[in-house]
């Protein structure tokens, strides 16, 4: 039996349609009755609407300190992952965060009473403020039995190659709103085929690839080895039934994880002198990262750079993060390709 649930979660970019992803889950922008709205908003919110069943409830351990809410704990913990795949899997595939607020301690804020206060605001004072999009309306709105028919248009769809490899949005045109790729709803079907232990890699993937969009700005070199993290999972995946070769005087394995790296990408990416030039850069400086604690040049607010390397390193930043998900993209793609045996 499914049990159908409403959530609300955040673009940084508005959304101005709704996507569908077969009776598994839908998301639209939210227009409730009498829900609070603020011309200065940089979160926008949306419903997810998705369903959970009674083996998604077993599968959730209860604590002991949670034995008496065995229910409630249970029905939430399912909600908040199934919650937190579908915005992973949203975020990996598009070019935009799709998030929850997940931060439960709250934070010292600024109330905007209005949106044009002027000199007013000058006399508000800071509150205790939580991460929560509440109203005194929402529980009775958030009560379905299926999904709602909508009379709004779909998602805006775009090539699959433009979409990712030409001048994606990546949050940064906040006036713009939401485009997806035309092979979305594949990627969704090949995620859902795989074997659990397939998923699992792509699961963590997804993973370091989400937290990499979401550091984007506040932490860019973690961002930067979120997304080589992400593309080395996707290769351990690759060459995980494959063992190396070892060389007969000092036993090394041959392969080297930087040749695994570069091919993978040359696989998935693609072949050419140019990329291979461009990978074996971009892992170098995935080395000295890791092995010499280098940071971004711009890593900090006001870092004392030339506009050319600023440039730069907003490109590489860029282009790294977009090998990351097309590490994980075109790898569906290949894997439904294989099992339709095209």
């Amino acid at each position: 039996m499914k049990e159908f649930h409403r959530a609300i979660v955040f673009t940084k970019v508005p959304l101005q349609g709704y996507y569908r992803y077969k009776d598994v889950f839908q998301i639209f922008p939210a227009d409730l009755e009498n829900m609070p709205k603020s011309k200065m908003q940089k979160h926008h919110p949306n419903i997810l609407e998705f369903w959970i069943s009674e083996e998604d409830k077993k599968k959730a351990t209860v604590p002991k300190e949670f034995s008496r809410l065995s229910e409630l704990f249970t029905t939430t913990n399912a909600t908040l992952k199934k919650q937190d795949k579908i915005l992973g899997l949203l975020s990996t595939f598009s070019n935009n965060l799709f998030f929850r607020y997940t931060d439960t301690n709250g934070s010292w804020g600024m109330p905007v009473i209005k949106d044009d206060p002027g000199e007013e605001a000058n006399q508000w004072s800071s509150i205790w403020c939580l991460p929560w999009f509440h109203f005194p309306d929402l529980p009775r709105q958030f009560t379905i039995k299926s999904f709602t028919d909508l009379k709004i248009p779909p998602v805006t769809r775009e090539s699959h190659k433009k979409f990712y490899m030409y001048y994606p949005n990546l949050d940064q045109n906040t006036k713009s709103s939401i485009v997806l790729p035309e092979t979305i709803n594949l990627l969704f079907d090949s995620y859902f085929l795989l074997d659990s232990n397939k998923m699992a890699y792509l699961d963590a993937a997804i993973f370091y690839t989400t937290s990499a969009v979401e550091l984007l700005e506040s932490r860019k070199t973690l961002s930067l080895l979120s997304s080589f993290t992400a593309m080395e999972t996707m290769v351990n995946l690759e060459y995980k039934n494959i063992s190396a070769e070892r060389c007969d005087k000092c036993g090394q394995p041959k392969f080297s994880i930087a040749k695994k790296f570069r091919e993978y990408l040359s696989k998935y990416i693609g072949e050419s002198e140019n990329n291979k030039k461009k990978f074996n850069k971009y892992y170098a400086l995935r080395s000295q990262i890791i092995h010499t604690g280098r940071q971004l040049k711009t890593e900090k607010l006001f870092a004392d750079v030339s506009d050319d390397e600023h440039e730069e390193e907003i490109i590489t930043r860029f282009e790294i993060l977009q090998l990351g998900k097309l590490a994980i993209i075109n790898w569906l793609l290949f894997d439904m390709k294989a099992k339709l045996g095209l």
